[in-house]
């Protein structure tokens, strides 16, 4: 088997893998930058990170010293928060056919899709960024700092 068996967007590793890249250097970054990090299409970066900024998840500013920045810590971010703002939420009882009513009576996969569904959501909703990049240290020194002045 080439792919796994779950499958996550190109928008949605853009997201995630951009996301993880602004908490991991703590700093603004251009769409530019990020593209080029991730081996991206830098118009399909911009467009998903527009997705990021409505949902309240990124900050952006234009100019030559603009760029885009984590809008909440990454402690506060978790990785479903970041796949909904480009996905929406995932249906619960969903069907490979995109049928209301299945040609068998019953699905023929029984309750394993709705299973690794709640699975995927439950694992997305306890990670944060910070889990996944180890940047909880360097947002714990930059409110130190803060403190201190």
């Amino acid at each position: 088997m080439k792919d796994g068996v779950v499958q996550i967007s190109q928008a949605v590793s853009i997201a995630l893998h951009g996301m993880g890249l602004l908490a991991l250097r703590g700093r603004k970054m251009s769409i530019g930058e990020l593209s080029e990090m991730m081996s991206a299409s830098e118009t399909h970066a911009a467009k998903v990170f527009q997705r990021l900024v409505k949902a309240g998840l990124v900050n952006s500013s234009r100019g030559p010293t603009g760029g885009v920045e984590l809008a909440l810590p990454a402690s506060k971010i978790t990785l479903f928060e970041i796949y909904e703002a480009i996905e929406g939420s995932p249906q619960s009882d969903y069907c490979l056919l995109q049928q209301d009513n299945c040609p068998f009576g019953s699905c023929i996969f029984g309750s394993m899709l709705k299973n690794i569904n709640n699975e995927f959501v439950r694992y997305m909703s306890s990670m944060t960024l910070a889990d996944l990049t180890g940047s909880e240290i360097n947002e714990t020194k930059s409110v130190a700092a803060d403190n201190k002045n």
